[in-house]
């Protein structure tokens, strides 16, 4: 039987494991191995053993198992000798299949014994000529012929059946591209075998290190022709900057920068956290202390009016903005919490207290005026209340950008910045790991109008190096909390305390 020796790296340990059958990873005791990465699920992926095959499986984990850069889902997936696997945040194991001695020595012994038994076996005594002359009577082919022939088309046969199911069964589910030969013989007795998935991956709606997966989702991208450009500004609102009126076509041309760019490769030093206790600690304090979270569009249109959350500018010299791409043309809803704690939703009627705020601001959004009666007037107001910040983090966060893009020449691309609950969970839609909100686990940190998404795609490894020294030295003074998200959703996640102190408790939860 073939060694199966696993190594694996995160950036806090090295370890290297074997197992005989099945070994399950993840970050709690629910796995085998536990690893001290956020990034994982609970129950994040599983390795075991199919005769001679070595399988892998996800265990329907948030941010995914990628065998050699490709994603494994549904079915289980075939690993090799060599093959690289990603998991969580910054997992990356490397996998080892070698004959084990045992099995070495064994086949050698077996070698020997069978040469042995060959010498030992009596010759066969050549045939006299006579019993090699045809008999010139016979005109059928001798029975044994016959039976020969039969025989060796049958194995032929069979051999080429089982040969087929081994290629189906090498290029199933998602690994039908592959094209490395297998490492042994199929078993045509052999079962596939049938793995069942937890829909929710064994996650945890109170686990804290389970609700930042579901809560960071990614928008869809933005484009020019998603986007209007403000060709009226009035400043009616405390605190309103004054620099809205920004072309379609410059957010286009720094967006192509932030995009599109040479960058600065050099080793990836990892040295921000993975979880948002203190986010989610923080956000629960503000809201103790009167701040509204905004639970739809009509909340954010509210908090806006007020001054609470300012609109940022779709692009400056220092950052763009690609958020919004997700907003759609449907009426607005409203979005509460019943009497035991779940969810509602219903479309704002005209007349309703909500469609009076909504009204009010289409009236007159800072000098744009939008029919709430047309759909693209309301994509257009989603795309902008998404852009609101608190203005007692904005500060900070464009000292971020503009250190970041005075270095590098080019402007910081911001994915995320304010969502509304019912915003977040049209994101959670498509997000296989997401469970039922309730108003108990609904403190997702994007609705404190303080939190923002730097997306790690677009960034190479010097210039990552750069942001996240940056936002170490600030989380470093207390001025902020950041974490470095991997998988699917690989970003710098970042929350700027408006009152510049983290919470109290905060720490000690992190910690948990």
């Amino acid at each position: 039987m073939k060694k199966i020796t696993l190594h694996i790296e995160t950036p806090g340990e090295s370890k290297t494991v074997s197992f005989e059958d099945e070994i399950t990873i993840g970050r709690t005791d629910a796995s085998q191995i536990v690893l001290d990465d956020s990034g994982l699920s609970r129950k994040n992926t599983t390795f075991f053993r199919d005769g001679e095959f070595v399988l892998i499986v996800d265990e329907n984990s948030t941010n995914g198992t990628f065998v050699n850069g490709e994603r494994v889902s549904g079915e289980a997936k075939r690993v090799f000798d060599g093959d690289k696997i990603k998991i969580g945040s910054e997992t990356n194991i490397s996998v080892e299949i070698v004959e084990s001695r045992e099995a070495r020595v064994e086949n050698q012994i077996g070698g020997i014994q069978s040469s042995k038994i060959e010498d030992q076996k009596p010759k066969a005594e050549k045939p006299s000529p006579k019993s090699q002359i045809p008999n010139p009577k016979s005109e059928k082919p001798p029975f044994i012929l016959m039976a020969s022939a039969g025989s060796i088309f049958l194995i032929v046969f069979l051999g080429l059946i089982i040969f087929l199911v081994a290629r189906s069964y090498e290029g199933g589910g998602n690994n039908g591209n592959r094209t490395r030969p297998p490492t042994a013989q199929l078993n045509a007795k052999l079962a596939i075998p049938i793995r069942v998935i937890d829909p929710l991956g064994g996650e945890d709606p109170d686990d804290i290190d389970d609700l930042i997966s579901s809560w960071e989702v990614f928008e869809e991208p933005l484009e020019a022709s998603d986007i209007e450009e403000i060709k009226t500004v009035s400043t009616d609102t405390p605190n309103q900057p004054t620099d809205l009126k920004v072309s379609v076509e410059y957010w286009q041309a720094q967006m192509n920068k932030a995009r599109n760019h040479p960058g600065v490769n050099e080793p990836l030093k990892p040295v921000l956290g993975t979880g948002i206790a203190k986010q989610k600690t923080k956000l629960a304090e503000l809201i103790s202390r009167g701040y509204k979270q905004p639970l739809d569009f009509a909340d954010l249109a509210e908090l806006h009016m007020k001054g609470t959350l300012v609109e940022l500018p779709m692009a400056t010299e220092h950052y763009v903005l690609e958020v919004g791409g997700s907003a759609t043309e449907e009426e607005f809803k409203s979005f509460e919490w019943d009497a035991n704690g779940a969810a509602k939703v219903g479309v704002i009627s005209p007349g309703t207290p909500k469609y009076q705020i909504l009204q009010q601001l289409a009236n007159n959004f800072h000098g744009q005026k939008y029919d709430l009666n047309n759909g693209r007037d309301r994509k257009q107001m989603r795309i902008r209340l998404l852009r609101m910040y608190h203005p007692k983090s904005r500060k900070l966060f464009e000292e971020i950008c503009k250190a970041y893009s005075e270095r590098f020449k080019v402007p910081l691309r911001i994915s995320s910045l304010t969502r509304s609950m019912d915003y977040q969970i049209l994101l959670n839609k498509t997000n296989a790991n997401s469970f039922r909100v309730s108003a108990q686990n609904a403190l997702a940190p994007h609705t404190s109008g303080c939190a923002f998404d730097l997306p790690r795609s677009t960034l190479s490894s010097g210039e990552q190096n750069f942001v996240m020294a940056k936002l170490a030295e600030l989380k470093n003074a207390q001025n902020l909390d950041s974490i470095m998200e991997g998988g699917a959703n690989a970003c710098f996640h970042t929350f700027i305390y408006p009152d510049g102190v983290p919470a109290q408790s905060s720490t000690t939860q992190a910690k948990k």
